[in-house]
């Protein structure tokens, strides 16, 4: 079994709302731990209960523990398959329906990043999704076969088929890619969902650009790079080093929506936004979400069975003190984003978000339901805000502590 250790210096580093590339390296690599080890539960779950697809779930472990390091990883590491496991697993336990033989599609992605030849069987459906490689649409109930050799892969039910590494064709649509790049620093994100359906009322995720609006998002994309690099360089790190997968999201809405999903890592969910900027400060304060979701893995900083409800000035509806706690971590960004410059909007911004963040410190605080990590970790994040408060020229003093 892995272990994983975070020193001192580092988890004050995140407690300060930064923490850099190396943090979020190790925040991802505790992630896949528990997709792993959410996976290997998956399967004891699934013999225990007698599931039908049992002895093949158990054969299809087995095999993605054989596929070389690199590929297993960079599949598990992908978003949706977190989540995944996270709801399979659930399901199991509580006894409900659940497929956990479409691990045999995990399997398919990883064996395909590895060039390993051979062929797995996919439990056949309406469409069988391959983590971090597209979507294929059979046209039949038969099992999908993802076929892989020395000149590349397939998958076919036997009457349709589809190249793997060719673009979109009536049966295989392709994971859309994302990319920007300014100054020497790259962000590239797949265009996918997580198949979460815990969504705010009027917001709608998609798997794909929104048709007619592509170009629109790769210049405002571009564009939110092209700012996070030069005016929040240390940002950008760990935006570049954190997120993987943009889900885009539409609304009915007015209004720009954006969100992260605590079970999948690494993917970050929005509208399109009018403003390049708008776009930046959402990456800025997303990626927190993210990181706090995989340090809670590590670290319990709050009395999670807490029946304690607290409000706090983003939310109109009183809040579990986890949710005001990641709350605070991702305003501590805002607010250090909007410092960076001096219009009336960013005065306004930055005014507003620091003083609730403050505030809902404060109520953190008082609230008797952290741990003793947890009351280190809030009091870095008071100490950073008091240094707001405190500076004359707030705008200079976060260009020299903050990394954001």
């Amino acid at each position: 079994m892995t272990t994983h250790e975070m020193d001192p210096a580092m988890f004050t580093a995140l407690a300060s709302g930064g923490g850099g590339p190396a943090a979020v390296a190790l925040l991802a690599e505790v992630r896949r731990s528990r997709t792993l080890l959410l996976i290997h539960a998956m399967v004891d779950l699934a013999e225990r209960g007698g599931h039908p697809a049992a002895p093949a779930t158990r054969t299809t472990y087995e095999q993605l523990r054989a596929v070389p390091t690199a590929a297993m990883r960079a599949v598990l590491d992908y978003p949706r398959v977190g989540a995944w496991a996270v709801r399979t697993t659930a399901r199991l336990q509580a006894g409900a329906a659940a497929a956990p033989e479409q691990l045999a599609a995990v399997l398919a992605s990883a064996r395909v990043h590895a060039g390993v030849e051979g062929v797995v069987e996919v439990p056949g459906a309406a469409a069988v999704v391959l983590p971090s490689l597209g979507t294929f649409r059979p046209v039949t109930s038969r099992p999908v076969c993802v076929v892989t050799t020395a000149e590349g892969s397939f998958a076919s039910d036997g009457v349709a088929h589809g190249d793997l590494s060719g673009g979109a064709t009536a049966h295989w649509r392709p994971v859309g890619r994302l990319h920007a790049e300014h100054d020497g620093l790259r962000l590239t994100l797949a265009v996918d969902g997580t198949g979460e359906q815990n969504l705010p009322d009027q917001v709608r995720a998609h798997d794909t650009l929104p048709s007619g609006k592509e170009n629109r998002w790769w210049e405002r994309f571009s564009e939110a790079w092209r700012l996070l690099v030069t005016r929040h360089r240390q940002v950008a790190e760990e935006v570049a080093a954190t997120l993987s997968v943009l889900t885009p999201l539409s609304t009915s809405g007015s209004g720009h929506a954006a969100l992260t999903f605590a079970n999948a890592f690494g993917c970050v969910a929005m509208s399109l936004p009018e403003d390049p900027r708008v776009m930046a400060v959402a990456l800025a304060h997303e990626v927190q979400h993210g990181k706090l979701s995989a340090l809670l893995d590590l670290f319990p900083l709050v009395d999670s069975l807490s029946p304690r409800r607290m409000r706090v000035a983003w939310r109109k509806d009183p809040r579990p003190p986890v949710a005001v706690l990641q709350g605070v971590y991702a305003h501590l960004a805002v607010s250090a984003f909007w410092s960076r410059y001096d219009d009336r909007e960013a005065r306004t911004e930055f005014d507003r978000w620091s003083s609730a963040t403050r505030a809902a410190i404060r109520s953190l605080a008082a609230s008797g339901t952290l741990t003793g990590l947890g009351e280190i970790f809030v009091e870095q994040m008071r100490l950073v805000t008091d240094e707001w408060a405190d500076s004359r020229d707030q705008c200079q003093w976060m260009d020299k502590k903050l990394p954001i």
